[in-house]
């Protein structure tokens, strides 16, 4: 599932090679899971003739907006996780290594929208396991207002960042795939931030430590920082992240992967395959946020622990519309087929 450094790396696509681009042509797919509310035609008409002001993102969430008219909303729901792209023609882009779009096959194979623009450049919109959504909007802010902080653009202060911790009794880890808490955090992103911090991914947010606190705080910022200077590149991810051993961890049999010496585990938590360093991610007595017992089936000595997800009891909560569970639902929907792939990405 792409997460903010994979949508950052698309935005910066478009930011370079599009930005000030008169849309010449827009051809789009009759596929009205993926392009919502608006039909195929509609939308065509309104990006002929428009001239591309910049790309813009938020989260997940990435649009453009431009000079004549009301922006198109393209949420960063779109799945880069199996072979999809945002694409320019002739440019080497960020796909995952077992992808099998050709970087100069034009169209892109699960096209879902073309663009033809001045001076001969073109981009694509590519979903082959159709989980995007693209809209068109007229007000993008009030569209994404349910969103909360991005780390990259709207980091709080430590002192109120921490503050919101306090707050909080849920999981860490389930904490901050909150798309409405944290805008932009997924899967890898959390196991590695949470490791780079020493952090349990169970350790309820309330029990945080100011130590603890300060730590997430930096490496929150910290690890996409680096994600994003990376292009979202996995093969330049420096090579003591947790993510180069995620993708194997507990699956199947055979020496249990290591990180510096020290044995990976791998548990559902929040409902996600979570990958962790116990000896290093310490879970404080009392600490551990309700519902999962025993996540991990015990392996024999020297091999690697598979999954085993608890059976517990969902905790009620408050009801949130549609827009507010899209996140959150689409990357529960794909984390399934995603993990039979590997997700490292390369250009």
């Amino acid at each position: 599932m792409p997460e903010l450094p994979e949508v950052e790396a698309a935005r910066q696509l478009l930011h370079d090679f599009c930005r000030g681009k008169r849309v010449e042509k827009a051809v789009c797919a009759d596929d009205d899971k993926v392009i919502q509310g608006v039909s195929p035609a509609d939308l065509q008409k309104a990006l002929q003739g428009k001239t591309i002001k910049d790309a813009l993102r938020k989260g997940k969430n990435l649009w453009l907006e431009f000079h004549e008219g009301p922006p198109a909303l393209m949420s960063g729901r779109f799945h880069l996780g199996m072979t999809g792209s945002l694409a320019v023609k002739g440019i080497p882009r960020v796909q995952y290594v077992n992808a099998t779009n050709a970087n100069d096959e034009w169209p892109p194979k699960y096209w879902k929208i073309t663009l033809e623009m001045e001076g001969g450049v073109h981009a694509a919109f590519c979903d082959p396991r159709r989980f995007g959504r693209v809209k068109q909007s007229a007000d993008v802010a009030a569209e994404l207002a349910h969103l909360g902080f991005d780390p990259l653009l709207s980091m709080p202060a430590l002192d109120a960042f921490a503050a919101m911790l306090a707050k909080e009794r849920r999981g860490i880890k389930a904490l901050l795939l909150d798309q409405a808490f944290s805008a932009g955090v997924g899967n890898w992103v959390a196991d590695e931030v949470l490791y780079q911090a020493r952090i349990h991914p169970e350790q309820k947010a309330s029990t945080l430590t100011a130590e603890q606190a300060s730590a997430l705080h930096e490496q929150l910022q910290g690890v996409l920082q680096v994600a994003v200077k990376a292009g979202a590149d996995s093969e330049k991810y420096p090579p003591g992240w947790l993510f180069h051993q995620k993708w194997t961890a507990g699956r199947g049999k055979g020496p249990a992967p290591t990180l510096d010496g020290h044995r990976i585990e791998v548990a559902k938590v929040a409902g996600r395959t979570t990958a962790f360093v116990p000896d290093l991610q310490k879970l404080p007595a009392g600490a551990q946020s309700a519902g999962r017992k025993a996540a991990t089936k015990k392996a024999p000595e020297g091999e690697a622990p598979s999954a085993m997800p608890a059976r517990a009891r969902k905790a009620p909560g408050k009801r949130r519309k549609p827009e507010e569970r899209e996140d959150d639902e689409d990357e529960a929907d794909a984390e399934g087929q995603e993990e039979e792939e590997d997700c490292s990405v390369t250009t």
